[in-house]
């Protein structure tokens, strides 16, 4: 047996004086760094008087309510330590010997909203399963290692154990994610006199639910019929008063705008009915990628169009169409139909059925899969853990602290608590200019370089740049940095003071003021 209890509470000294203090709280301390060398910057202090005065001022979850603790990520320039430590339970509350420490860590748990259960970031035969519920108190207290856990229904003996699991069913052997406690060197320890552990605290991560542990990503049935609507709805029908009948180039609003033939009302009209039709063919190329799903052009099949005295099928129709209107073609041109048929019920629900399988390889291309820390306003709370070696030999015992107070962690678009990095722009005049030689260079294909070559700025603003030819021959083109960057701040500047009237933003996240001399 142990030889006698162990436990873990924070760790706290007097801001006055720097010396220890008996910890009225057991939750594990949370100190936020922003040294570069952060981990030797918090060891450093904790060896003295002086620096643990200075210690305290970095710990954030003293006297903060719930509601209000933020912690920063790494992007901030902030990094977070769990600090506690380990004493034994017997009067005088001796430290802990180091040498009877196995090992320690540290989970992350966080708490769901509506089932009020926490939640841990688990691992299953290597593979993320993402945040999976803790159910009761067994579940809270288990081993985050499958392999170091008790039998869950111990009969006294290997063998029945297994059998036991075999009858009633063994829990799903879950691996739960945990970032490693260390304890402080000796000589920290000895100026405290505490087994002080210590560890990062994770606040950001690059892991994501495996493939096969998230569920597909897909669009909800009443998503795709408003997104059909209304070229494809049993209830709604589509006018195309002021355009049916006519042809059109990828240039159709300029040809509505100087089509004589419908008033300033009609012809508005007529625009708004274009851009309806362009924006509907967008949704079929972009979100369904329509004109390559066998199921979806099947699908549109089913409807013709009429054009005089001809009917064509619906489908071989909208790829034409998309070429105009989606795709830009300069060479083609596209005839609205004389009407636009309403489908019956049975028609949509079977393009519903198309589109729902068809949006299903464009979701997983572009969705991302879940990730750790994505839900902004989710809360956390950090428990550590010891494993202490037993003096019968037997495997270590495993011991618990208290969950942290809770935490949310702060978006990477927040500002941190250090001012901004600073790029200092060079001053380009025309004397100087020449001393500003390039430092990268880009590797242009010949028909990108001829298309700039041959086209001037307003080209492409009235629509009239000419389509670059490929010569056989591939560019190496130099620019120097600080004057591309200078150029991106001017052009930033413009657009940010061209969108303030919208946002009247530019008070807040543009602020200017002058460099004092003395601080050059």
């Amino acid at each position: 047996m142990v030889a006698h209890p162990t436990l873990l509470r924070g760790l706290t000294f007097d801001g006055g004086s720097g010396r220890p203090m008996p910890s009225t709280e057991n939750r594990p301390v949370l100190v936020e760094r922003t040294d570069d060398d952060f981990i030797s910057a918090f060891l450093a202090e904790l060896g003295t008087d002086e620096g643990r005065k200075q210690w305290v001022s970095t710990v954030r979850n003293a006297g903060e309510g719930a509601p209000s603790l933020k912690l920063y990520q790494p992007v901030h320039r902030s990094f977070q330590l769990a600090v506690v430590e380990a004493f034994c339970d017997i009067p005088g509350e001796p430290r802990l010997d180091p040498a009877r420490i196995e090992s320690a860590g540290l989970v992350v748990r966080r708490f769901n909203p509506t089932s009020g259960q926490r939640e841990g970031w688990m691992k299953l035969n290597g593979e993320v399963r993402g945040w999976v519920p803790l159910a009761d108190a067994r579940a809270l207290d288990a081993d985050p290692e499958p392999a170091r856990r008790k039998a869950a229904y111990p009969a006294g003996n290997p063998t029945l154990d297994a059998l036991v699991e075999d009858a009633l069913g063994a829990p799903v052997p879950y691996e739960e994610g945990v970032s490693r406690l260390f304890v402080a060197p000796p000589h920290v320890c000895a100026a405290t006199r505490r087994t002080i552990l210590y560890g990062m605290v994770p606040v950001a991560s690059a892991e994501q639910v495996s493939g096969k542990a998230a569920p597909p990503p897909r669009y909800e049935e009443d998503e795709l019929r408003d997104m059909l609507l209304p070229y494809f709805s049993d209830t709604v029908g589509v006018s195309l008063t002021g355009i049916a009948g006519k042809t059109y180039t990828h240039r159709y609003s300029d040809e509505v705008a100087s089509d004589g033939s419908l008033s300033g009302a009609a012809r508005e009209d007529a625009a708004q009915r274009l851009e309806q039709f362009a924006t509907f063919l967008r949704k079929l190329v972009s979100v369904f990628n329509a004109f390559e799903s066998p199921a979806m052009k099947a699908a549109l099949n089913r409807q013709t169009l009429q054009f005089g005295a001809t009917r064509r099928p619906l489908g071989d129709v909208l790829v034409e169409a998309a070429d105009v209107f989606v795709l830009g073609r300069p060479d083609r041109t596209f005839r609205m139909p004389d009407a636009w048929p309403r489908p019956s019920s049975g028609d949509v629900s079977a393009l519903v059925r198309a589109g729902a399988e068809a949006s299903k390889s464009r979701l997983a291309t572009l969705l991302p899969r879940r990730g750790r820390f994505d839900t902004p306003e989710a809360r956390y709370e950090v428990r550590a853990f010891v494993r202490v070696r037993r003096d019968d030999g037997c495997p270590p015992a495993l011991v618990w602290g208290t969950p942290s107070q809770p935490f949310r962690i702060a978006p990477w678009y927040e500002n941190g608590r250090l001012p901004p990095i600073q790029v200092s722009l060079p001053a380009v005049t025309r004397e100087n200019a020449r001393n500003f030689l390039p430092n990268v260079a880009f590797q242009v294909p010949g028909n990108i370089f001829d298309l700039l070559s041959r086209n001037k700025a307003k080209d492409f603003l009235e629509e009239k740049a000419k389509e670059g030819r490929s010569l056989g021959l591939d560019w190496i083109c130099g620019f120097n940095i600080p004057v591309i960057t200078l150029c991106a701040f001017i052009v930033l500047s413009i657009f940010l003071a061209l969108l303030n009237i919208l946002f009247w933003w530019l008070p807040f996240i543009k602020i200017c003021i002058p460099l004092p001399r003395r601080g050059r």
